[in-house]
């Protein structure tokens, strides 16, 4: 009983922060059923609610009953992740974010046990303390050569990584978020993206950003501050999406660049025209002068900014988990009751989508 009436209290909790609630909006979401502090009592485990208050919670809340009492798999706090997100996105919306994600990740693992998934074994690329652009540059490459993808562009960024074992998870974010990542359990690398970002080649930097951290955190120097290593994994996202090899092949140190050229970049590799500058600069094709140009033309004339910050490449989210949970209903492993839970839609909805044939 003790452990349900923890679970319980921690579940209500985070059930409120997601909705970004207080406990005085609470009790007046819920009618006046019960007090302030009746509910600090139930969030801090000292006592449960009846049956009709449980269920006009779980309304409020917008929850199934069920949710209240499922174990938690994993504690969020030792997930590591590194928001990139600007400065007004509030600390109700941060925390928010941080149930949702966790919420989600649960979700997919659960139905991962479901239907009995091998859990994919990822290749540790251990060596020497890593400090240096190049030496992210080169480990890019590596993983490329170990993941068979050549020097190809790479078509579908979140496929290629679930494909190695990567789990990639889209949630509702507020607006500055772009993504985090981390290992569940020592078990599970996650990467988690925003589902409302809509500038694709940005959503494709970051889920290689992210995988950057997943597989060199443990190599970075220690002598490196915060931002430097984000800077680490911002070029190995760049040499992932578009080898060093591949643009030397394409241009010569101090000619001349048209933005008709990168534009035809952009649409090959999925990576931004500011990603190709900076890369391009970083390998010594363009001067330090001659970026610095770039940049502030850019900031002073606003179509030439239009045209280098505009999203033009064509990917679409995969839905791997709602294919997952959907398969697990077809086969009779969960009712369409448990697919509507997982899926957080109604059960007529997942009748309607649930074709068995």
């Amino acid at each position: 009983m003790a452990d349900v009436l923890k679970i319980f209290a921690q579940r209500l909790r985070q059930a409120r922060i997601l909705h970004k609630m207080s406990m005085d909006q609470l009790v007046a979401k819920i009618g006046g059923q019960v007090t302030k502090q009746a509910i600090s009592k139930y969030e801090a485990a000292k006592m449960m609610p009846n049956s009709t208050v449980l269920c006009a919670l779980a309304l409020a809340l917008d929850v199934d009953i069920d949710y209240f009492f499922r174990p938690f798999t994993f504690d969020l706090d030792q997930f590591q992740v590194s928001f990139r997100k600007k400065s007004d996105t509030s600390v109700k919306d941060v925390n928010a974010l941080k149930v949702r994600i966790q919420d989600e990740i649960e979700r997919y693992l659960e139905i991962e046990e479901i239907l009995g998934k091998e859990k994919a074994k990822i290749q540790p690329f251990d060596g020497e303390p890593l400090s240096t652009a190049k030496q992210m540059r080169d480990l890019a490459i590596k993983v490329r050569e170990d993941w068979q993808l050549g020097l190809d562009a790479i078509g579908n960024v979140q496929d290629v990584l679930e494909a190695h074992g990567i789990k990639v998870i889209c949630t509702e974010a507020p607006k500055g978020f772009e993504g985090v990542s981390g290992v569940v359990n020592n078990d599970h690398l996650i990467v988690v993206l925003n589902r409302k970002q809509t500038h694709v080649e940005r959503r494709r930097f970051t889920a290689l950003h992210e995988l950057g951290h997943l597989l060199f955190n443990h190599r970075f120097s220690p002598d490196l501050t915060i931002r430097e290593r984000e800077n680490l994994c911002n070029a190995f996202a760049s040499e992932m999406l578009v080898p060093s090899q591949n643009l030397k092949a394409i241009f010569s140190p101090g000619e001349k660049i048209s933005t008709s050229e990168l534009r035809q970049l952009q649409l090959i590799y999925g990576i931004s025209i500011d990603a190709i500058m900076h890369k391009l600069n970083e390998i010594g094709i363009i001067s330090d002068s001659k970026y610095k140009t770039y940049c502030i033309q850019k900031n002073k004339n606003e179509a030439l900014k239009r045209f280098v910050e505009d999203t033009c490449y064509k990917e679409d989210l995969t839905t791997k988990f709602a294919t997952m949970v959907y398969a697990a209903a077809a086969k009779d492993l969960i009712s369409t009751s448990k697919a509507a839970s997982l899926l957080n839609t109604t059960i007529t909805d997942v009748r309607e989508h649930l074709n068995v044939v």
